[in-house]
């Protein structure tokens, strides 16, 4: 989808109106926040349907007339109008054995003109054009995948894969468990190299940040068998410095540096980009923090605490990455709210913007890159209660920079930031006939462009994973237990 272009009209303008302005009436009645203390003002919400659809079968009538300007408005309330309506391109087939919505190794990526997809049985390649299967990855010896890396560079993956034990097996390199680490190339789905992980234990269960790319470094988080969390009443055990965290060449698998965690801590989770290796590590055997070191020789740089106020605990408080540059990480449970506070950090470690659910914040929804995202030096967000809103928080301050409310009973789907446009998929009215996309201005969230589905694009929040863009399509990629990709165009 072009974004902020329509069938022959300048971007920044709607059916003939000029931007900032919604169905006939100015910008400026939905409210935008600024953080605690900031003033309301200017972002639009989406226009009702029937007033939106007054406007172009308004706009038809004088071209069409009489019977015409009817069969307008009925094709605009049912999506299939041109100009104001999109249209499926293609579908990937169904997966041939039903999908565990709970299993591990999900995850999604584009590359060039491949889309690719995993789950725990495989990695699959698609052609972004047609839809058309390209190629497969099946892991051998019955192994499944437990982990993959969130980001791919330079076309290639992690894929982090093993096969379950017996009970009683004790987790040793190449054995039981999450055991070996692969590198795909994305275009063909060749595997360019493999290495041995040490693995928690011998079970295969899903697995977070165990493995992450950026910088031309693959970097691996190994574990010790024995060590346990102290929450569990267990005494911990140790984690040998020189197999805490490793990074490895991306494109041969050549090792290249060793890193010493802090001392008493050890590895929990790992983010990686080209200024820094990021990991969350375990420390006095129960408060997670916030550890970087040197991509050029994984020199340990600093350890911030996540939070002053409270001890951030493994499983209470699930932490995870939502970005390596800028550091932004997602913790659950942070405060009464109990749902997920968004922490990100300076280049040295500083605390910078708290972003927490609650209060003036709805629910943030941080499970999956089409519900958050971190761009432009923002976090761009769905924020889910009794409505859904797509709000834009500054990271270095934490406040609310704008905020777009959608109306009553309307879902946010999923998010894609680029291009300086932030576009949601939304679920109009909660009904499963008819979905919405709505493009914003990715600095100020005014409306740039309103358009209709005329099927379902996902039947529930949680169902699309990610949003892609290929060619000036919209391209979503959903979990397990549904087809992988859908391609939409404008109609």
């Amino acid at each position: 989808m072009a974004t902020g272009t329509k069938a022959g009209r300048p971007a920044g303008t709607k059916a003939g109106r000029p931007a900032g302005t919604k169905a006939g009436r100015p910008a400026g009645n939905a409210s935008r926040g600024g953080g605690s203390g900031g003033s309301a003002g200017g972002t639009p919400k989406p226009g009702s349907r029937l007033v939106r659809y007054t406007v172009v079968g308004g706009l038809l009538l004088a071209l069409l007339a009489g019977a015409g300007g009817i069969t307008a408005g009925v094709l605009a309330g049912e999506g299939y109008l041109p100009g104001d309506s999109m249209r499926e391109v293609w579908n990937t087939r169904p997966e041939t054995t039903p999908s565990d919505p709970s299993e591990s190794g999900a995850g999604a990526w584009a590359v060039g003109d491949t889309l690719v997809r995993s789950r725990s049985r495989g990695v699959t390649g698609f052609d972004a054009r047609s839809g058309a299967e390209r190629w497969s990855y099946t892991p051998s010896g019955n192994a499944a995948i437990c982990s993959v890396s969130r980001a791919a560079e330079d076309g290639i993956a992690l894929v982090a894969q093993g096969r379950p034990g017996t009970p009683g097996d004790a987790p040793v390199a190449d054995g039981p468990g999450c055991a070996t680490v692969v590198a795909l190339d994305l275009r063909d789905g060749r595997e360019l190299w493999r290495a041995a992980r040490t693995p928690d234990s011998g079970e295969i269960r899903d697995e977070k940040d165990v493995v992450a790319v950026g910088g031309g470094l693959a970097v691996v988080r190994d574990a010790f068998a024995h060590w346990r969390y102290e929450w569990a009443g267990e005494e911990p055990g140790h984690v040998r410095p020189d197999r805490a965290l490793r990074a490895l060449d991306l494109r041969t698998g050549k090792p290249r540096w060793t890193a010493a965690m802090p001392k008493g801590c050890v590895p929990h989770g790992v983010a990686a980009a080209r200024s820094q290796v990021l990991a969350l590590v375990v420390c006095e055997r129960k408060d997670i923090r916030l550890a970087a070191f040197d991509p050029a020789d994984g020199r340990h740089r600093w350890t911030t605490e996540l939070s002053r106020d409270r001890v951030v605990e493994p499983v209470a408080n699930a932490s995870v990455f939502l970005s390596a540059d800028p550091a932004v990480v997602s913790v659950d449970s942070l405060d009464l709210s109990g749902y997920p506070t968004v922490l990100s950090f300076s280049a040295d470690g500083r605390a910078q913007g708290r972003i927490a659910s609650g209060g003036d914040t709805d629910y943030l929804s941080t499970a999956a890159p089409a519900h958050a995202q971190v761009a432009y030096g923002r976090l761009y967000a769905v924020e889910a209660m009794f409505h859904d809103t797509i709000s834009a928080f500054d990271l270095r301050s934490g406040q609310r920079l704008w905020r777009a409310k959608l109306e009553r009973l309307e879902d946010v789907l999923a998010l894609r930031v680029a291009d300086g446009r932030v576009t949601a998929l939304v679920d109009l009215y909660a009904g499963k006939g008819e979905d919405g996309l709505l493009v914003l201005d990715a600095d100020t969230g005014d409306e740039r462009d309103l358009r209709t589905f005329p099927d379902s694009v996902g039947a529930s929040f949680g169902e699309i994973t990610d949003l892609f863009g290929h060619e000036g399509r919209l391209i979503p990629a959903r979990g397990p237990g549904f087809r992988p990709f859908t391609a939409y165009e404008e109609r």
